[in-house]
């Protein structure tokens, strides 16, 4: 709870930093909005320790091997990045650009899924 505060002050803080700036410099307010978001993604990657633990106990306890953990964290980071991207693209009147980092994104994911999903569907016809 004490680190979702300090990411919000900081949030808070380069959201007014950003408007005082953004009229005379708007060059330095996307400066700034990506140094933020930079900022606060790395405070948020120290949240993210827990799903760590849950990768060891998802293999440890049900024997899920890491060929499957692999791509779903990838499939996650993808999203992350891509969204936090398209904001920032939105944020900066660039909204053409937004579309196509979340378009990119979609597709990247969907590709790494990909082998997932075929393996899964095996299983399936195996079952049948």
């Amino acid at each position: 709870m004490e680190l979702m505060m300090r990411v919000a002050a900081a949030a808070l803080c380069a959201l007014v930093a950003g408007l005082l700036i953004r009229q005379k410099n708007p060059e330095l307010a996307l400066t700034l909005s990506v140094g933020a978001v930079a900022v606060i993604t790395l405070a948020a990657l120290r949240m993210g320790t827990g799903l760590n633990d849950l990768r060891v106990l998802l293999r440890e306890r049900f024997g899920l091997s890491e060929i499957y953990m692999q791509p779903m964290l990838k499939c996650l980071a993808t999203a992350i990045v891509s969204k936090l991207t398209a904001e920032l693209c939105r944020d900066h009147a660039q909204t053409a650009a937004a579309a196509a980092v979340e378009l990119a994104g979609s597709l990247c994911a969907l590709g790494i899924v990909m082998p997932l999903l075929v393996t899964m569907l095996k299983m399936v016809g195996d079952f049948l």
